[in-house]
């Protein structure tokens, strides 16, 4: 199988296809960004995970109200 797509890839001359499978490739190869975070950010995130779960939400046209822009631009 490996063989069959090493060939396969030797011959692929389509840009966007050899764009889109390294971009597989890298994405493949990172760690989980969760296990690098502080204690502190994983609480924010587990604080912010509650509110969602409570609905103590906004929206996000009250956020852009509260700072003095449009949602829409």
């Amino acid at each position: 199988m490996k063989l069959e797509l090493i060939e396969w890839l030797t011959r692929l001359n389509d840009p966007g296809v050899l764009a889109s499978l390294l971009n597989w490739k890298k994405a493949s190869e990172v760690k989980d960004w969760y296990t690098s975070l502080s204690p502190e950010q994983k609480a924010s995130i587990d604080r912010g995970l509650a509110d969602a779960a409570a609905g103590r939400t906004v929206t996000s046209e009250e956020v852009w109200k509260r700072y003095g822009r449009s949602a829409k631009g």
